[in-house]
């Protein structure tokens, strides 16, 4: 079996496990936008940005000793947050920890002390407890390499759950053909993606994230008819100049990072090392991807698996059934999400 059979075969099997269900956005990007403020007479309010639809997601915060909730410890829903209120005899201090047993990856918290005074740090879910350190966030947003480690990981983790994303290289890995331009065309891809999320990261390009959705499905489809055609012995521009498709697409794919990067909220203090670390988790994501595949790839022709004729091109009409159908969808709702 060729590098090429193998290569359509892993696409099948990715594809049939889409089938199983996969949400038409695949941006989430686990972390939820929180807040949390200090108020006289020892009040707080501790709110997440979540609709209805989703607000069972976060369960009462664990308090620290000597706090009590002001109302229904489940708290209550306004304008698209959850907000939890509470109150105690005492300033929450060094040494409190509010424990949030929230089943989300994590939080990008902003706390705004009644000093005046603000803290921002990204926080990682632990053995399903998100902890609020007082400790950390009387000290601001805690060090350089911390920040570093938690975004690389952010990037990392996004581009894997990212089917749509991966969906786009697989589908690159099933059109390139030879070593030189498997690097140029993935080369071509990082450098796009990278160009736009750093644009849209410092608001120098801005788009509403509905129509980038939908351009992103409608590359997908793209590359589903190129393949199709190529088959017909119609060989397109994707074939012949792969790593151009590949930039050119990268660039929509780079919103796409970005803007799963600006729903939790980026602190002005941390844009840069988000950014850049970010990206590198990502890169390191899909790096990790390709080489995976290539190895599957590899063993699976090692093996001498036999398909039909009609089983070696199934995978395609997958690949761009899926997609359009998450590109009919997205468009259904360019006037109803943001």
């Amino acid at each position: 079996m060729s590098k090429g059979l193998a290569l359509k075969y892993l696409l099948a099997i990715l594809l049939l496990l889409l089938l199983l269900g996969k949400p038409l956005f695949a941006h989430d990007i686990g972390i939820s936008r929180t807040e949390l403020r200090e108020s006289d007479n020892y009040s707080y309010t501790i709110q997440v940005q979540a609709g209805p639809t989703v607000s069972n997601v976060f369960s009462p915060p664990i308090l620290p000793d000597d706090f009590e909730f002001v109302s229904l410890p489940n708290g209550s829903q306004m304008l698209g947050w959850k907000v939890f209120e509470f109150t105690g005899e005492r300033p929450l201090q060094a040494g409190d920890e509010l424990l949030l047993p929230w089943n989300r990856d994590g939080i990008m918290l902003k706390v705004y002390w009644r000093d005046g005074s603000v803290a921002d740090k990204l926080i990682r879910n632990e053995s399903g407890v998100i902890t609020l350190s007082m400790d950390q966030l009387k000290a601001g947003s805690g060090s350089f390499l911390d920040a570093a480690k938690r975004y690389f990981l952010l990037g990392f983790e996004h581009i894997l759950l990212g089917i749509d994303h991966l969906m786009f290289v697989l589908g690159l890995l099933w059109i390139v053909k030879g070593k030189l331009n498997l690097v140029k065309t993935i080369t071509a891809f990082t450098v796009a993606h990278s160009i736009t999320l750093g644009l849209a990261t410092f608001g120098l390009l801005v788009l509403p994230s509905s129509p980038v959705e939908a351009c992103i499905a409608l590359s997908i489809v793209f590359l589903a008819v190129e393949i199709v055609r190529a088959l017909r012995g119609h060989v397109g521009l994707t074939y012949r100049r792969p790593w151009l498709v590949a930039f050119a697409f990268g660039l929509l794919h780079g919103l796409g990072f970005a803007g799963a990067l600006a729903e939790i909220g980026l602190p002005d203090s941390e844009v840069p090392v988000a950014l850049l670390f970010f990206n590198l988790g990502v890169e390191a994501g899909q790096l990790a991807f390709v080489v995976v595949m290539l190895i599957l790839a590899y063993n699976i022709r090692a093996i001498g698996v036999k398909l039909s004729r009609v089983t070696v091109n199934m995978p395609v009409y997958f690949l761009g059934g899926i997609a359009s159908y998450w590109l009919f969808t997205r468009l259904s709702l360019l006037g109803t999400v943001g």
